[in-house]
């Protein structure tokens, strides 16, 4: 299993990756693309995810609450990355693999070939809507992220800045959701994702020659 450094990984002092500085330039756009609404339209989905994430949804705010170990090894991806943000909240040293395992996007391949599945702002919102759709019975605005990054982390969607650069929607997707679920720590959710990317970034790196 990969194992994750912890000292890269907390503390407020990290420098501002570029993603997340032109996440910054693009935010009045992607909020209001990803339209996350007090009032999200469910679907009507009853099966074992859906009850599972309603079980989560109370245990956000409350850290006192046990959160279920066994969600971890869930079928559903948002129900293994909710769960093992709220596990690592709680103790982050036992959580820490489990969790950033969770968090890979793994488009490095692609990219490397030159392949982005580029969409223009309305086909962002329309992507980003349809990615976080939640189940009936789930009002919380940040289990839809969880929902819409799980929906397109293999899509390798980007939408074009102002400036000319990507951003990828899932990237958006799941620093939104790590940052607002690990909001009164002291974990900074820009050094987890980057530091997850540079280490999924390594692991496609041509050998030396």
């Amino acid at each position: 299993m990969t194992k994750y450094s912890a000292s890269p990984l907390s503390g407020k002092g990290s420098p501002v990756p570029t993603i997340f500085l032109r996440a910054c330039a693009a935010a009045s756009i992607l909020c209001a693309a990803s339209s996350l609404s007090s009032s999200p339209v469910p679907t009507t989905d009853s099966g074992s995810a859906a009850v599972q994430l309603r079980e989560l949804q109370p245990l956000i705010d409350n850290d006192s609450l046990k959160v279920p170990e066994l969600l971890l090894g869930s079928d559903a991806c948002a129900v293994r990355v909710l769960s093992g943000v709220l596990l690592y909240r709680r103790d982050p040293d036992a959580y820490r693999n489990a969790l950033f395992a969770e968090l890979v996007i793994d488009d490095y391949a692609e990219r490397s070939a030159g392949k982005y599945n580029d969409v223009d702002k309305d086909e962002a919102i329309a992507a980003m809507d349809a990615a976080s759709v939640a189940p009936e019975g789930i009002s919380d605005q940040r289990i839809q992220m969880v929902l819409g990054f799980c929906a397109l982390r293999d899509k390798n969607l980007w939408m074009k800045t102002p400036d000319g650069s990507r951003l990828s929607l899932a990237r958006f997707f799941r620093g939104a959701a790590l940052a607002s679920l690990l909001t009164g720590t002291d974990e900074d959710a820009v050094a987890i994702t980057s530091a997850i990317d540079a280490h999924t970034a390594r692991s496609h790196a041509p050998p030396d020659s």
